[in-house]
């Protein structure tokens, strides 16, 4: 397993994320639910990670990406995994 890294989306608010598996397997993307972190998907790692590269993240004003102030619409969850995503390349 890999360590929790950060990226920063384009309007400045840093997304923490943590990739699981070999490098050469297709991308697995999953996301928290409210009130809950990266970490809600650790039991099912080990059986994913080995048919995925496991691409978790924590959605802004959850576990540790930034909680900036004001409403955080579809849109702007949306870009977020988008950035994150060209960010490192997938």
């Amino acid at each position: 397993m890999t360590s929790i890294q950060h990226f920063i989306t384009g309007d400045g608010v840093k997304i923490a994320y943590r990739v699981d598996g070999a490098e050469h397997l297709p991308v697995l993307v999953l996301s928290n639910s409210i009130a809950t972190d990266h970490r809600m998907w650790d039991g099912q790692i080990e059986a994913l990670s080995r048919s995925f590269r496991v691409l978790r993240y924590d959605t802004r004003g959850h576990g540790g990406s930034d909680a900036p102030v004001g409403a955080y619409s579809a849109d702007r969850l949306g870009r977020d995994v988008l950035e994150l995503l060209d960010g490192l390349g997938i």
